[in-house]
């Protein structure tokens, strides 16, 4: 009777271990999604007002610079610590924005989101990745939802003079006919997680 009691008590006490583990897992994912989410916020609204003044300032092409050399420097600013941030879509315009496997799936499952009428600024996807060395890695994307001044570059009717600079920058660019609301793609977080000792 002792044994089985002292056997009971092992697998309580390991269920709770697992337990706190799992609760304390949860509770670091939560915060890397938020600081996350708030790097995603603070890489558009600076990558916006970049586009909007060079808009403002010299047309609509000059928006292309924006995106091909400014948002890079953008994603710099705000990569440090071991995260790096950037932008990735289904229809691309910058090769080397493709997507990898788990970006694309994602991707995939905010147009069938969409699809389905959920709100695009509520898709985000955030997860912990284990390695074989015990080390993890934090994953987060955030829906980029085409907005207004996105449809001089990315629209249904681009202009002529906008439309020539894209095809001598970007000969094979697929990222255009889209519409206001539609999913233009997302801002793309990883960050190296220290393993614990």
């Amino acid at each position: 009777m002792r044994a089985v009691l002292i056997a009971v008590l092992l697998v309580v006490v390991g269920f709770v271990i697992l337990a706190v583990g799992y609760a304390a897992e949860q509770a670091s994912l939560r915060a890397e999604a938020q600081k996350a989410r708030t790097i995603s916020q603070a890489f558009a609204t600076t990558l916006k007002g970049q586009l909007v003044a060079a808009i403002k300032a010299d047309g609509h092409t000059s928006a292309i610079a924006v995106c091909q050399q400014i948002a890079p420097q953008i994603s710099a600013q705000y990569s440090a610590d071991g995260l790096h941030i950037g932008r990735t879509a289904l229809k691309l315009r910058n090769p080397a924005n493709a997507p990898d496997e788990w970006e694309r799936g994602v991707l995939e499952s905010f147009q069938a989101a969409l699809d389905k009428g959920t709100d695009i600024k509520t898709l985000e996807r955030y997860a912990f990745f284990g390695d074989e060395a015990g080390g993890k890695t934090f994953r987060y994307m955030k829906a980029i939802p085409v907005g207004q001044p996105c449809l001089a570059c990315h629209g249904a009717n681009i202009a002529s003079d906008v439309r020539a600079v894209l095809a001598a920058r970007y000969p094979g660019d697929k990222a255009v006919d889209f519409a206001l609301g539609d999913l233009r793609g997302a801002f793309s977080v990883q960050k190296a997680m220290q393993a614990n000792p």
